[in-house]
């Protein structure tokens, strides 16, 4: 599944020098453009890259925008001091005209507004400001572990450290995964009592089947580090010991299951989907997610073969995901 949009890739520096950090800012650039331009950062030798929440300012201190056809968006982009301020400065202002031609909107433009030289200890802690308290669905609100948000009385708050594995809530998919689980538990007289959560990530949807009623999770992701991060994001959340982590793949599990979460990509969720089927039990539930709207067909006839039911399905009209919610008879 591709990249989650919005907050970029953060890692740590592994020098002690300063950093350049340089802010660009967007109009009329949709989501791909913008993860189009980060990945390129990230190509050249970027070691980080956010969105940030408060209007950019250029060098004099001005607030400035470019032609507001549509709000400017700004991405904050961190290089090592080593690179050199004018040379990022060339370097990013070249690469905004060489796409500029390829994006999806024709009015779609780019600038750099600010490059600046930051220290070390600026550093570790400038890139929080772009992470904010932010409602997922109905009910679900991903909190950053620096802030201690006063939120209404029905939110139900996730302690995520962002930026480090898929799944801080800000995907459609994710979205549609946390809204499939909602609704479950508005329809039904009590959770599933048994949820595995294939593709992991974060572990957001396990921490959500936790606080929704789960009281037999398992998190499962063949990628080492995301269970690292999973393993944290349950430790902020205070629920080490509630969600069981493995690092595998599907056909790994010998327990069957009442609900399964798979926030994968459509290649994948076909190439698993004898082990998934095979994991959920009789008269659950399985919410499928990562494929794009052209690709559900072939999702949903795979697992037709298998037997499976349609229940539901969601979809994001700007992006083009679709989620889908099936049944074992």
């Amino acid at each position: 599944m591709r990249e989650e949009t919005g907050i970029s890739h953060i890692r740590s520096p592994d020098e002690t020098c300063g950093w350049i950090e340089a802010t660009i800012q967007f109009v009329n650039a949709d989501e791909e453009d913008v993860a189009s331009f980060v990945a390129e950062c990230l190509e050249l030798g970027a070691i980080g890259s956010q969105e940030t929440h408060e209007p950019a300012e250029n060098d004099s201190g001005q607030a400035e925008e470019c032609e507001p056809c549509s709000p400017p968006r700004s991405i904050r982009t961190y290089f090592p001091d080593s690179f050199g301020v004018p040379e990022v400065t060339g370097l990013l202002e070249s690469r905004t005209r060489a796409l500029q031609g390829t994006w999806r909107s024709p009015d779609a433009r780019a600038r750099v507004i600010r490059c600046r030289r930051i220290e070390q200890e600026e550093w570790a802690t400038s890139w929080k400001g772009g992470f904010l308290p932010e409602q997922v669905s109905r009910c679900f609100w991903v909190v950053p572990p620096w802030h201690s948000p006063s939120l209404p009385d029905e939110a139900v708050p996730m302690i995520l450290e962002p930026g480090q594995a898929f799944g801080t809530g800000k995907h459609a998919t994710t979205k549609h995964c946390l809204e499939f689980l909602e609704e479950i538990a508005r329809d039904g007289a009590s959770f599933p009592p048994s949820f595995l959560d294939a593709g992991c990530g974060s572990c957001i949807l396990s921490i959500a089947a936790v606080r929704l009623g789960s009281s037999r999770v398992v998190g499962l992701d063949i990628d080492p580090e995301a269970l690292r991060v999973a393993r944290g994001n349950l430790e902020l959340n205070r629920l080490s010991g509630r969600v069981l982590l493995v690092n595998g793949q599907p056909s790994c599990c010998r327990a069957t299951f009442h609900l399964i979460a798979a926030n994968l990509d459509a290649t994948t969720l076909m190439r698993h989907k004898v082990s998934l089927w095979a994991a959920l039990k009789k008269g659950g539930l399985a919410v499928l997610s990562g494929m794009l709207a052209d690709e559900a067909p072939g999702v949903v006839e795979a697992f037709e073969e298998l037997g499976s039911l349609p229940v539901a399905r969601k979809a994001d009209p700007v992006e083009g995901w679709t989620s889908l919610l099936l049944k074992k008879p």
